[in-house]
């Protein structure tokens, strides 16, 4: 744009350069000469002017139309630009809310489940003792609260399980992994399905996230059940190692390739064995133990069930 205007300009001042040296010809040669040879150069003059007065406007009508090409390139690529935009944003939108749907799915449906066992058994009237009857409310109380602070994560973005901003409280993991454990059992029964908590440890104090453990728990024993593929039994070990706690979930289902396996914790992956789902739970496994700064890793092959190792450290540095 620069560069077109300095040339209009030069263009200009020499064209106002010619006439006034026309004109000043003409009249020195009107001085000299007379009338007629005064005016056959005014007319000379006057077509030179005219000729450089169109010169001037062709080039000045080139220029306007460099400069309307240019504005009418530069309106389509912001244009296309702001098309990307807005499509890169819609599918990075619908992205998210597809996580969304994933983890709020994952994380109601098994104690929606659990709450409906409980209420159906109070319903039917086959408990009589009112002390068994008080027990399965307060764990319909329970599931309830972690039904609570499950949609109150995922609506406040607190779910990404960075280790900065789990929220870390004293608890015992035999005992949470046993209540887990006692939540699944009818729906393991349904399939010919026992679990089994097994450990040298009566209790085994420990600081964690326990709404994020729970999440674990209840992701591996509904994962294992639905991926059995007969029945058998689901057994949970669980040892201390020093400073850390070490989990094995083993199941003796119909298992994987290994090169299957090696997969498995991948968002959105679903194996040759895939019966439904997103392949979102176990991903949600490896990020929550993971960002407690523990490791997670697994074990298969075909025939031989489905073991998943973790690790966790059971005082971490908050």
């Amino acid at each position: 744009m620069v560069t077109l205007k300095k040339r209009e300009t030069v263009l200009a001042v020499l064209t106002a350069a010619a006439i006034l040296a026309c004109g000043c010809l003409w009249a020195a040669e009107l001085y000299r000469n007379g009338p007629l040879p005064a005016a056959c150069l005014g007319l000379a003059c006057t077509i030179a002017a005219a000729g450089l007065l169109a010169a001037l406007w062709s080039f000045q009508r080139r220029s306007l139309d460099a400069r309307e090409q240019a504005h009418r390139e530069e309106l389509a690529a912001l244009k296309k630009k702001h098309a990307q935009e807005l499509s890169e944003m819609q599918a990075r939108n619908q992205s998210e809310m597809e996580a969304f749907r994933s983890g709020l799915s994952h994380s109601l449906r098994m104690p929606v489940a659990i709450i409906q066992g409980y209420a159906e058994l109070l319903s039917s009237g086959v408990i009589k003792d009112a002390d068994v009857a008080v027990e399965y409310l307060e764990k319909i109380s329970q599931r309830s609260q972690y039904m609570t602070e499950a949609i109150s994560r995922q609506f406040s973005a607190a779910d990404t399980m960075d280790s900065s901003k789990l929220t870390y409280s004293d608890l015992d993991l035999i005992a949470l992994v046993r209540q887990a454990a006692a939540d699944m059992e009818t729906a393991a029964e349904d399939q010919g399905v026992r679990i089994q908590v097994i450990s040298p440890e009566d209790h085994l104090a420990m600081r964690a996230d326990t709404y994020l453990l729970n999440r674990v728990l209840f992701n591996l024993l509904e994962n294992a059940l639905k991926y059995m593929g007969r029945p058998g039994v689901i057994t949970i070990r669980i040892l201390r190692q020093g400073d850390s706690a070490s989990l094995l979930v083993q199941d003796d289902g119909l298992g994987l390739p290994a090169e299957e396996t090696a997969h498995i914790f991948e968002p959105n992956y679903q194996g040759s064995n895939h019966v439904g789902g997103q392949g979102y739970g176990l991903y949600l496994v490896r990020r929550a133990i993971e960002g407690h700064g523990g490791t997670v890793s697994a074990q298969s092959a075909p025939g031989r069930g489905l073991g998943i190792s973790m690790t966790l450290p059971l005082f971490p540095s908050v």
